[in-house]
């Protein structure tokens, strides 16, 4: 069988810098799937280069599309629906009119994309937030999460979760008795059975604790190799564009906070 090559970018953000230096990178292994996990829009302010460069993507490579629950905003947005208000604090909402309206010339967004809140290939499922029903924005980020979340997997015939939506990049292997253990990445791995392999790809756009990245899957039978490669670009250039914006110095501070975490 020949190795099967994955890449999943996530949480990307109108952070078109950074999404372009990663399919570059992305595009030197060649996968078979690229996996858009979500969430393209929001905190970055170059919303329109974002879905240049994700059209561009499409147009080159084999991708699928998962709704994120910021992708959700906009598509609510457009049919009139704003009860998400409720829910989120004024700088994100802030940041969401912002974007929007520099977009709003522009196919909404639900119409851009050929979108699916989940996607199943062999062992694994990819979904935004969770192995849950969409909607449900739970995170899997934390260790009392991990468990619950490897045994619904588990349940429903996955050895492999791949969520995003916590911008914080992790690989973990869980137990049939729900204990969980980092894995090393860029060895191939060969899970026993009863095992889940969590992966959450972390942030192309917005990081929270562990840097911009996005993950690559490798899958040769029943072993795989994971990697979660770093993405180099000019964080300073970028930081300036937010200045440079008419959002209000709250927000535009809040926003370059992120970008040095």
């Amino acid at each position: 069988m020949s190795i099967q090559t994955i890449a999943v970018l996530s949480d990307i953000h109108g952070n078109a810098d950074a999404l372009v230096a990663a399919i570059a990178q992305v595009k030197t292994i060649n996968p078979e799937l690229v996996v858009v996990l979500g969430d393209l829009l929001t905190y970055g302010v170059q919303p329109r280069e974002v879905l240049d460069a994700v059209d561009q993507l499409k147009s080159e490579q084999n991708c699928v599309f998962i709704c994120g629950n910021h992708d959700q905003f906009y598509f609510d947005l457009d049919r009139g629906n704003s009860a998400f208000y409720d829910n989120i604090s004024d700088f994100v909402l802030e940041s969401v009119h912002w974007t929007h309206a520099k977009v709003a010339d522009l196919p909404p967004l639900w119409e851009r994309y050929p979108w699916c809140t989940r996607y199943e290939f062999g062992p694994i499922l990819f979904s935004h937030a969770n192995p849950y029903e969409y909607g449900d924005w739970s995170y899997v980020s934390k260790p009392e999460q991990w468990a619950p979340a490897a045994q619904n997997l588990r349940d429903n015939g996955f050895s492999i979760g791949v969520f995003g939506h916590s911008h914080r990049s992790f690989a973990v292997i869980v137990d049939a008795d729900g204990r969980a253990e980092n894995v090393e990445t860029d060895v191939w791995l060969k899970p026993a059975a009863g095992e889940v392999l969590l992966l959450n790809p972390g942030t192309v756009g917005q990081p929270r604790g562990t840097g911009f990245t996005y993950l690559t899957i490798q899958l040769d039978g029943s072993e795989v190799k994971v990697s979660l490669p770093n993405i180099d670009f000019d964080r300073a250039k970028f930081c300036r564009e937010i200045a440079a914006t008419d959002l209000s110095k709250a927000t535009k501070d809040k926003l370059v906070s992120f970008m040095e975490k």
